[in-house]
């Protein structure tokens, strides 16, 4: 054998190698194995449309909140659909509730609303993941933030009645305010007027409104009364007036307190200024004070969390990596093939022209 024929028989051997790798890793396709593609875009879906988060149940220190999940189908009916709830703390990563809710099988061409709830603690803020389960395997989903479940108000401090809130020109004004009554010696008596307002939509009974008088300075609280208060009727305003006790000649914060079965529900404070050569009490602190520590509202907002898409996407990116691994066994591609080809028939026509 010279050595034309010699490289001919080489070449054809590795032409040979070369397509039988890739038809083994599956670059040459069998013609009658069904198209996989085609397989997916035949089998039905399951889609979330959105997911709606709303305050349900709150007590001192969780809230249930009602989760309803919609969800949009495509294509033949599917079977074995589950929708699971996963909430975690975002200060500390933990799950601190799970919920999952059954679907069963939807219809062709169908929108669902799957309701369900999760127990949060009302301190601190949440990440609620909604994720979609069909026939075990995870096909989509979606993450919500959940913070100021604090300021939910439990159902034992439920109330319409509070402290009134002025507008406009008056907006910097307490709803609490004084008049001096009498005073004898270092005693001043103070003919104390709150203003409340019933702002629900039912009437509001059995509540008490407790006053105090106490001293800026040294914080004592140098006289205190208790109101109470029934039969307030929705958008009504009432005026409730005691007298305070105290000594004269000293600065004073007069606290407002509203109780409810125990619990206390509203607060506000006013600043009543006695000493001498004093105008008011521009200069004591009359903010607002809570003793709730309610700083913020309830609210929800969605993908500002690590979603599942982002892992789905890390995945796919090892599948792919083990998949373009497969198609280069052994070092053979296309391209080596397309080579090999060339160069047996190059090795051809140069031992035929010979």
């Amino acid at each position: 054998m010279n050595r034309e024929s010699a490289l001919m028989v080489a070449a054809l051997v590795v032409a040979v190698a070369a397509l039988t790798t890739l038809a083994l890793s599956g670059a040459v396709s069998d013609p009658s194995a069904p198209d996989t593609g085609a397989a997916i875009d035949r089998a039905g879906t399951a889609s979330l449309l959105e997911v709606t988060i709303a305050a349900d149940e709150v007590s001192g220190e969780t809230a249930t909140l009602a989760v309803d999940t919609y969800l949009q189908h495509e294509g033949p009916a599917v079977e074995n659909v589950t929708v699971v709830h996963r909430t975690t703390d975002t200060d500390t990563n933990l799950v601190v509730d799970v919920t999952e809710r059954e679907v069963g099988g939807l219809e062709s061409e169908s929108e669902e609303v799957v309701s369900g709830t999760v127990d949060v603690p009302r301190e601190g803020t949440h990440r609620i993941e909604t994720i979609v389960y069909t026939d075990g395997t995870r096909t989509e989903s979606v993450s919500h933030r959940v913070s100021g479940v604090d300021s939910l108000t439990p159902a034992y401090a439920d109330t319409g009645l509070e402290f009134h809130s002025y507008t406009g020109a008056l907006a910097d004004v307490p709803a609490i305010e004084y008049e001096v009554e009498s005073s004898t010696g270092d005693r001043v008596e103070l003919a104390v007027e709150s203003y409340l307002t019933n702002a629900g939509d039912r009437t509001a009974d059995g509540l008490e409104l407790e006053l105090k008088a106490r001293q800026a300075d040294s914080n004592i609280v140098a006289d205190s009364a208790t109101v109470d208060l029934s039969g307030v009727e929705p958008g009504e305003t009432v005026s409730p007036t005691t007298t305070l006790e105290i000594p004269g000649e000293y600065a004073y914060h007069l606290d407002g307190i509203l109780w409810l079965d125990g619990t206390i529900v509203a607060t506000d404070r006013a600043g009543a200024d006695l000493r001498p050569n004093a105008t008011d009490g521009g200069d004591l602190d009359t903010a607002e004070f809570d003793e709730n520590g309610t700083s913020k509202e309830f609210e929800t907002s969605e993908g500002d969390a690590e979603s599942f898409d982002e892992e789905d996407e890390v995945e796919g990116a090892d599948h792919d990596d083990g998949a373009d691994s497969a198609d280069g066994t052994a070092g053979f591609g296309v391209a080596v093939a397309a080579v090999a080809l060339l160069a047996t028939i190059a090795l051809a026509r140069r031992s035929t022209n010979e």
